[in-house]
């Protein structure tokens, strides 16, 4: 596991170019600790693989371990990128779901990336604080960045003299590798001009430094895992009633916000993805349920304003009942006009009642528990936006992981469930066979309506 004392310290940039060194020589897997959809799509564009999501809040326990084996073998070095302090976990007080506790869970050993720029033997009391926090230590060897070249072996030699820690390279500071942030985070790779050559200029650095024996010591020092829980899809899959369902996914630049663990579910349970871009394409393609997922609609607006015919191709199929899902950006764009930071206003797909407008400060933000109106589900998922709407639905009702007071949310209309929150499907099963089965129906009503 990459992890440091806190956000901006250069995990995803060191994990970017430690996978960029590493999959020359060793088959790799990618996850990401907790549920941002951000840093895969960089880890995805690094290895042209999709990146895992490690949730200790999502999935506990034996449910996390069965994924991460699910997505890992022997065979395979993998590499987990942590996600803000190594110790912050659920509300900002727990140490559930944090990465100290993903570490634990899955033995997983850790390297802590320390941001070394203007500080020396100081850098041993944050390493040494981190080691000796917590009553079981993780952490195995350490990373600095923005660290001197002419300065690192000296650094070198004093935190593995005064900490015990082996350091395994560094980075200098660069101004050709300084990504930029906006609201939600790291702006997306493809936004980011020549990406992979700064993905290389990072690699050609670390490997200047970079101790691999050591390293990979470090990583073969760990238990295998089994799967050793049932999967609560068993049934489901084994019934096979959703073979030949088509479902089509929202997936461009705007739209590409997916955990792949729910995807991952869907072909499981038999039914095929078809991709659609709402950017792009004229139409939608022939499928039996809709998923538009979360992502930055805002950054596109004109655009998506502009394609017509697929706002009316959806709003078609909404008319005739088909079953749709659509999380933050993508029940953004469901919604009749979306507001953007500058004020202006471009016209939506107009599928259901709403505007969507910025606030310039965070909404929402944090894990929760989705309850539906009727009691029949109980879903975990998470929310992070700065934009709010006019109509945010009261289908289901949020409870706070942190305990703070939670909010109706989620639109109900026609066959289209939509809104903020980005949802979790391995945490409900039942919902997923909802979802699934309201496609069967419109599947079954497609061929009647065909053969009139």
């Amino acid at each position: 596991m990459i992890a440091s004392p806190c956000s901006g310290s250069g995990k995803t940039l060191f994990s970017c170019a430690l996978m960029n060194l590493l999959k020359r020589k060793f088959e790799l897997a990618a996850f990401k600790c907790g549920p941002d959809f951000i840093d895969p799509l960089f880890h995805k564009k690094v290895l042209g693989l999709p990146s895992v999501n490690l949730d200790g809040y999502f999935d506990c326990g034996k449910d996390l371990l069965q994924i991460f084996a699910e997505e890992s073998s022997e065979d395979k070095i993998s590499i987990v990128e942590g996600a803000m302090g190594f110790f912050d976990g659920l509300g900002g007080t727990s140490l559930q779901a944090s990465c100290y506790d993903l570490a634990v869970t899955t033995k997983t050993p850790v390297i802590l990336v320390v941001d070394a720029r203007g500080a020396s033997r100081s850098l041993c009391a944050i390493i040494k604080g981190f080691v000796k926090y917590s009553r079981r230590n993780v952490i195995k060897g350490v990373f600095l960045n923005k660290a001197s070249k002419s300065f690192y072996p000296l650094l070198k030699n004093m935190i593995e003299k005064e900490c015990g820690l082996k350091v395994l390279g560094f980075l200098p500071f660069d101004e050709r590798l300084a990504w930029k942030s906006r609201h939600l985070g790291l702006v997306l790779p493809n936004e980011i001009q020549d990406f992979k050559n700064q993905i290389d200029i990072a690699s050609a650095l670390l490997e200047e430094s970079l101790d691999e024996a050591a390293l990979l010591k470090i990583a073969s020092d760990v238990c295998g895992l089994k799967i050793i829980k049932k999967n609560p899809f068993e049934k489901l899959i084994e019934e096979k009633k959703y073979a030949g369902l088509k479902i089509g996914i929202a997936y461009d630049d705007a739209f590409c916000f997916y955990y792949k663990k729910n995807i991952k579910i869907i072909e499981e349970l038999g039914a095929s993805v078809e991709y659609f871009s709402p950017l792009n394409d004229s139409s939608l393609p022939d499928v039996d349920a809709i998923i538009i997922g979360g992502g930055y609609p805002e950054l596109y607006a004109e655009k998506l304003e502009e394609n017509c015919s697929m706002k009316d191709s959806i709003c078609a199929l909404v008319k005739n009942n088909i079953p749709v899902l659509a999380e933050c950006g993508g029940f953004m764009y469901l919604q009749k006009e979306l507001v953007c930071q500058d004020g202006k206003k471009y016209k939506m797909c107009g599928a259901i009642e709403g505007e969507s407008f910025y606030t310039g400060k965070l909404v929402r933000f944090g894990y929760a528990l989705y309850t539906s109106k009727d009691l029949r589900f109980k879903i975990k998922g998470h929310e992070f936006h700065y934009f709010e709407s006019s109509k945010n639905g009261d289908e289901f009702f949020s409870e706070k992981s942190s305990g703070r007071k939670g909010s109706p949310c989620i639109v109900k209309q026609k066959n289209v469930l939509a809104g903020f929150p980005h949802l979790y499907y391995n945490s409900c099963p039942e919902f997923v066979e909802s979802f699934l089965d309201k496609a069967v129906a419109y599947k079954a009503s497609k061929k009647v309506s065909n053969e009139r």
